[in-house]
């Protein structure tokens, strides 16, 4: 059993730190500083907090700064200095950033340094050893939707990084190359998974380039913060230059970038024309250049995938030919439409290719491309869209069996996109659209009723609830159901009473199944990390077993909920693994309102369930456990409710065409005349 380790911070502490320690720069340098100045005080501090993880001259030790009370600028200045100059390779030089000796507000600069000082840094105050990067990600995150646009270029969502590495799945031992790598999160996202899957450090060969120098230390402050020190990123510019090199010279197994979207660039100052295989881009728009270059990178069985906007799926001329020849040449291994105000530097949905290595084609053959749209997967959000672990998993699951799911995705042969002049607009293939509604039965809008055809349609949506849907009708003349006196609304507003037992049956069948899955998640208290992944496929395929054949659930959404539930709790799982039961109580007692500190557990069902609190668990391991299986019940619970509002709104449709047929219409019109005759009348008008 792991042993506890109180005291420790969490990844939600250190982010809080950081953005007071932001607050205090305020003033003292520019706003787009603030990245590089924060990241690498924090970086020096951790440095000298934990010996042995990057070299610390004795100028550069925290101690060494803070005595230097009167000229702490200047300490500030060259411990930096000193830093970087003994780790050249790993620690940027910030000289052309800042220099402390010469900001204004002494006394702020003084609070800054003194806030850093009483943040321990060491492993051994730390939850995780990356948890000070993962903090440091979220800061980005924020500091790249406040800077709009131009701040949030360089910053790809860490959910669209998940995602990419999901799709080209790197494995031990291989390379991952990101020529456009911004702040690292592509490569930060192809290490976690690695790890994620083996319980082990990551062992990839990680390469990258980024062309702006700020963003380019950025990135590089990212990965030491995450404890990444055998990362290979350059500074220049990977679109007309060389990439920096493997063993086999520049051909990686993995090659994922999101490069800025239809930039300009010029044919002449291409230094590697071989890359052009398949045509030279208009000069004001890369993307194509993009792509050819991960796909010139890649070695024969690798894996790439590009971000790229739209346009490039159907825009004609040179990029038409560009398209033409990646098609037939069987390297587009799929096209990814997501949603829109995803990334933080503009509001239009972009798309993934996903492309082969010369030696690679999908399990149908290489005479076909896969279409996912996946417009709708994400979370509406105020300023920005969301695309959340749960949409993820959605389409990664879609890509990887290669399935046609209507509306969502569809494999489409060569021979149909050759037909289509190779336009691979998306929508061509896997249009979103609802279903068009039946065409209006004349006769029940001229004399009632709903058309019995409609109703049995619709009937199976009904039936997984324990609902007969003709039980919400009275019957009508033939072919016709009639609405309840009581009116359709009201029979509308009975339907979730109606569904009820149904629900509470299949939330108890979620619980008697967590119940078969607590074992493992216990073993993960013995500190065996290799676990982790064969949770997470148990939980997956367990949970399919047991719901999707009670008919609420379909494949998708079980996956989502697993997705959801995993990254809401993968810190804890993290913390379990490492310090026990006590260890995910202790971080939970950080965060208010996520366990009730008096111990008392929640019910598992809804309303009219016993509560249980601790001493009814029995133990903390019960209550840890108990806490799981609720958030497990309350994902899956959510879903049930979106799917019993499609069947009230079902019903309400069939109101709202049908509730008020046209006789009755011209009766209250009839009605409504002979009220204003009569009063008409009364009133010697007539």
């Amino acid at each position: 059993m792991a042993e506890s380790r109180t005291g420790r911070l969490t990844v939600d502490q250190l982010q809080e730190h950081i953005d007071l320690a932001v607050d205090e720069l305020r003033g003292l340098v520019s706003n787009t500083a603030y990245p590089e100045v924060i990241g690498s005080l924090l970086l020096l501090k951790r440095a000298s907090d934990q010996p042995g993880l990057l070299l610390v001259p004795d100028d550069a030790r925290w101690p060494r700064v803070t005595a230097h009370s009167n000229a702490l600028g200047e300490a500030l200045d060259r411990a930096l200095s000193a830093f970087h100059a003994s780790n050249p390779a790993d620690v940027p030089d910030l000289s052309e950033t800042v220099r402390f000796d010469r900001v204004p507000g002494v006394r702020s600069l003084h609070r800054l340094v003194g806030h850093l000082d009483q943040l321990p840094l060491g492993d051994e105050d730390l939850e995780f050893p990356d948890g000070l990067g993962l903090a440091y990600d979220r800061f980005l995150a924020d500091f790249s939707t406040a800077a709009g646009p131009s701040g949030g270029e360089f910053f790809t969502p860490r959910a669209v990084c998940r995602l990419m590495v999901e799709l080209a799945a790197p494995q031990e031992g291989q390379s991952v190359s990101d020529p456009c790598a911004g702040t690292g999160g592509m490569l930060l996202e192809a290490a976690q998974y690695v790890a994620e899957h083996t319980g082990r450090d990551s062992s990839l060969a990680l390469y990258g380039q980024e062309i702006n120098s700020s963003v380019w230390r950025t990135g590089q402050l990212d990965l030491l913060l995450h404890g990444i020190r055998n990362a290979t990123v350059t500074h220049g510019d990977s679109l007309v230059g060389p990439l920096p090199t493997t063993d086999d010279p520049a051909r990686f197994d993995r090659v994922l970038m999101a490069p800025p979207l239809s930039v300009k660039y010029s044919q002449q100052e291409v230094t590697h024309p071989e890359r052009v295989r398949y045509g030279w881009a208009p000069e004001s728009k890369a993307d194509l250049m993009f792509v050819q270059l991960a796909l010139a990178a890649l070695r024969p069985q690798g894996v790439g995938a590009v971000v790229t906007p739209h346009g490039v799926l159907f825009r004609g001329g040179a990029e038409a030919g560009i398209r033409r020849g990646i098609v037939l040449d069987g390297r587009l291994d799929a096209v990814i439409g997501i949603g829109p105000n995803v990334f933080y530097n503009t509001g239009i949905p972009a798309c993934i290719l996903v492309l082969r290595g010369r030696g690679t084609s999908p399990a149908e053959g290489p005479d076909n491309v896969l279409f996912i749209n996946a417009e709708r997967e994400v979370t509406k959000g105020r300023t920005k869209n969301r695309m959340e672990a749960q949409h993820v998993a959605k389409i990664v699951d879609a890509y990887r069996r290669r399935q046609d799911l209507p509306g969502f995705s569809r494999v489409v042969s060569v021979g149909e996109l050759a037909a289509h002049d190779f336009n691979l607009n998306i929508r061509r293939y896997v249009d979103t659209a609802p279903p068009a509604a039946p065409l209006l039965d004349i006769s029940a809008a001229l004399v009632g009723g709903v058309p019995r055809a409609e109703v049995e349609a619709h009937a199976h949506a009904f039936d997984v609830f324990a609902i007969n849907a003709e039980s919400l009708f009275d019957p009508g003349r033939p072919g016709y159901l009639d609405f309840l006196p009581e009116g359709y609304e009201a029979t509308a507003a009975r339907i979730p009473v109606l569904a009820k037992p149904r629900e509470e049956s299949f939330l108890l069948d979620v619980q008697r199944w967590w119940q078969r899955q607590t074992p493992l998640v216990t073993k993960l208290a013995d500190g065996n990390h290799s676990l982790t992944s064969r949770l997470h496929d148990q939980l997956e395929d367990s949970l399919h077993a047991a719901l999707v054949s009670a008919d609420l659930l379909d494949r998708q959404q079980v996956i989502g909920v697993v997705a959801s539930w995993w990254s809401m709790h993968w810190d804890d799982l993290r913390r379990l693994t490492a310090d026990g039961f006590q260890g995910v109580l202790d971080r939970w007692q950080t965060r208010p309102g996520r366990v009730s500190l008096s111990r008392r557990g929640q019910p598992w069902a809804g309303e009219g369930d016993e509560a249980h609190d601790a001493d009814e668990l029995g133990s903390l391991q019960e209550l840890v456990l108990h806490t799981f299986g609720l958030s497990f019940q309350r994902l899956v619970k959510d879903v049930v409710a979106a799917e019993r509002q499609k069947m009230v709104d079902t019903y309400l449709s069939w109101g709202e065409r049908y509730g008020t047929p046209l006789a009755d219409l011209e009766q209250r019109y009839q009605n409504a005349s002979a009220r204003l005759q009569e009063r008409l009348r009364g009133l010697g008008h007539v």
